[in-house]
C-alpha cells in the first residue's frame, strides 16, 4: 500500500469535524483545494496528498483544546429553523460575515459545530457562547406568538400581503429575499433579520391594519374611497354634525349627499341666489 493510499484510508475513517479542521489548517497554509463537497471523497483525496504526522499531531491537539464535546451540542437540532438561526448568530459571535463556501456544503448542524471548532478561542469561552446562543434562541421563539395571526384563516393571503407590505416599506430587508407565502416562511424571514420586538410589533400592527382596510373594501363592493380637501370651517362643522347625531363623518356626508340628490332643496336655492 502506498503512502497516499494509507493516508486516504485513514481519512475515510475520520468524522466530518476532523476533515473540516484539516481542510481549514491546510487552507491557512496556502493549499488551494478544488471546489467540492467538504466531506466528500474528492476532498478527502485532496487532503490525503498533504497529510503528514505533524498535521495529524496538530489535529489530535486541537481535538483536546479546541473541540467542544458532542454532548455539548446536544441542544442543536439536526435541521429546521434553529440550526439555521444558530449559524447566523454564531458567525456574529466569532466576527465573521459568512461561512467559507466549502463549509456551506455541510449539513446545517455540522455547520454550527464547524464554526465553534474553527473559532480561535478558549474552550470555556466557546462553551459559554454556545449556552448563551441556545438561551437566546429560546427567547427568540417567544416572539413567535406575535405572528400567530398569520397562521389563522387566510394564511396564504395574509402572508403574501405581508410580503408586499415589507417589500414596499422595507426594501433593504427584502432585497434578495424569496417571497414568503406561509406562516413558517414568514417566521424564517424574521429569523434572518434582527428586528427588535418593538419593530416587529409595529410591522404586524400596520400589516393587520392594511389587511382590515382591504377586507372592508372587498366586503363593500359598492363603495369607493375618495380624498377631499376641506377647509377648517367645513371640517369643524362636519365633526359637530357627527358628534350631534352620533354618526361617522363618512355617514354624515353620505346622508347629506343622498338627501340633496333626492330633494335638491339646498343646492338649488344656493345656486339660484348665486
Amino acid at each position: 500500500m502506498s503512502r497516499g493510499e494509507g493516508a486516504l484510508g485513514r481519512l475515510m475513517k475520520m468524522p466530518p469535524r476532523e476533515i473540516t479542521w484539516l481542510w481549514n489548517a491546510l487552507s491557512n497554509d496556502g493549499i488551494d483545494f478544488d471546489d467540492c463537497q467538504l466531506n466528500s471523497l474528492v476532498m478527502r483525496q485532496q487532503i490525503a496528498g498533504h497529510l503528514t504526522p505533524k498535521l495529524i499531531a496538530a489535529l489530535e491537539h486541537a481535538k483536546d483544546t479546541q473541540f467542544l464535546s458532542e454532548d455539548e451540542f446536544r441542544g442543536v437540532a439536526k435541521d429546521g429553523r434553529q440550526p439555521n438561526w444558530l449559524v447566523r448568530k454564531a458567525l456574529q459571535v466569532v466576527g465573521e460575515r459568512r461561512l467559507p463556501q466549502p463549509l456551506t456544503t455541510l449539513p446545517i448542524r455540522q455547520q454550527v459545530i464547524a464554526i465553534f471548532d474553527l473559532w480561535s478561542a478558549r474552550l470555556s469561552d466557546k462553551k459559554m457562547a454556545l449556552i448563551d446562543l441556545e438561551y437566546a434562541w429560546r427567547e427568540h421563539l417567544q416572539h413567535d406568538e406575535l405572528f400567530r395571526w398569520f397562521k389563522e384563516e387566510d394564511e396564504k393571503s395574509k402572508c403574501l400581503m405581508a410580503w408586499e407590505w415589507m417589500k414596499k416599506h422595507l426594501p433593504q430587508q427584502t432585497r434578495n429575499e424569496p417571497p414568503f407565502a406561509s406562516h413558517s416562511e414568514l417566521l424564517e424571514f424574521f429569523d434572518r433579520h434582527d428586528a427588535t420586538q418593538g419593530e416587529k410589533e409595529l410591522y404586524v400592527f400596520k400589516i393587520k391594519r392594511s389587511w382590515s382596510t382591504r377586507k372592508t373594501r372587498e366586503n363593500s363592493p359598492n363603495k369607493k374611497q375618495y380624498n377631499f380637501v376641506l377647509t377648517n370651517d367645513v371640517n369643524a362643522a362636519l365633526d359637530k354634525l357627527a358628534k350631534e347625531h352620533k354618526l361617522s363623518r363618512t355617514k354624515i356626508l353620505e346622508q347629506l349627499i343622498l338627501n340633496e340628490a333626492e330633494t335638491g332643496l339646498h343646492l338649488g336655492q344656493m345656486l339660484h341666489k348665486a
